[in-house]
């Protein structure tokens, strides 16, 4: 197949209120990728553009790309760039999965496509090496992972909540044993089960026995990650189990406090505070969107690559690649 032939719809299901999702379609014209958030649809040849086109709601997000800018979306799309979650990088697996899928039909388009989908993982994992491979997440969970560093393989982290914060929390705080604190136990139970469904050998407690339990895991833990607002009952009390730990390591970052915290909490040293994080966030947001826009501009640029030639793998020169990016 020739690069020109080569279309993709886009429907961004997840963007259109109330929108039903198109019937999955097996037909052997073309290569479907669905998630969660978006459906693809990689296509050979303006018919095949038609009939697909017919079978996507009309009041949807409907974007279609033809020749380079299809292999260019379909870059971005394999490296997560046209994520919610930007960069991240578990849509790669899914698309190569829904290709092993498409392949073992034995559709004809499948063997057509097959080149320019093996030029795509090759062009996708070097683009996130160059561009995205020391980017990061920018998740809560990241950054708590990151603020804890090495002291959260030291001892246990007791992670206050159970609520949507704290299940997005959670599963970065690998290494010791996590304990589990909430005021309803049947939902850190929850949590404990989901969290278990990860992975089943990961040693997660939940504390249960109301407010002289919760201290007692303060005074035991290492680290502590509140996910829960401030609470003036509970607070000054909790800031005592602490400190009762007296000189240990270990470090409490509290999700519920603004950027210069609240009594009692002001005067704790190891204290992080959801303010001070935001701080964090916009201190690498610069950078983080100088690396994102280059590997944007590489997706593209693969893709003029590729136009050039299937095999290209280097620019035959610029003034090439700024002839084919003006037309």
């Amino acid at each position: 197949m020739d690069l020109r032939d080569l279309n993709v719809l886009h429907w961004r299901g997840a963007h259109v209120a109330g929108a039903r999702a198109p019937a999955t379609v097996t037909g052997p014209d073309r290569f479907l990728i669905d998630t969660c958030q978006r459906r693809v649809a990689v296509l050979g040849g303006l018919e095949a553009l038609a009939a697909a086109r017919a079978e996507f709601p009309a009041d949807g997000a409907l974007e279609s790309f033809a020749g380079a800018d299809a292999y260019a979306f379909l870059v971005r799309f394999a490296c997560g760039l046209e994520s919610k979650l930007v960069a991240e990088t578990e849509i790669f697996g899914q698309i190569k999965e829904a290709w092993r899928d498409f392949w073992d039909r034995g559709s004809p388009l499948a063997r057509q496509l097959s080149p320019w989908v093996q030029l795509l993982f090759q062009d996708a994992k070097a683009v996130r090496a160059q561009h995205l491979g020391k980017l990061g997440s920018a998740s809560y969970g990241s950054q708590v992972r990151r603020l804890l560093g090495e002291q959260a393989d030291a001892g246990p982290t007791l992670l206050i909540g159970a609520g949507q914060l704290a299940q997005a929390v959670a599963p970065w705080l690998t290494g010791s044993q996590l304990w589990l604190y909430n005021r309803t136990a049947e939902r850190a139970h929850e949590l404990s089960r989901e969290l278990g469904k990860r992975d089943a050998a990961r040693p997660v407690r939940v504390i249960e026995g109301g407010l002289q339990a919760e201290l007692a895991a303060w005074s035991g833990a290492r680290n502590v990650v509140v996910c829960v607002p401030s609470d003036a009952a509970r607070d000054a009390a909790r800031v005592a189990a602490w400190r009762e730990r007296g000189e240990r390591a270990g470090s409490v970052i509290h999700l519920g406090l603004g950027s210069d915290g609240a009594s009692p909490w002001q005067d704790l040293p190891q204290l992080v505070s959801l303010g001070a994080l935001f701080e964090m966030l916009r201190a690498q947001s610069e950078v983080r969107r100088r690396q994102l826009e280059r590997a944007r501009r590489a997706c593209r640029e693969k893709a003029l690559l590729r136009s050039l030639g299937a095999n290209s793998s280097h620019p035959h020169s610029w003034e090439d690649l700024a002839a084919f990016d003006s037309l």
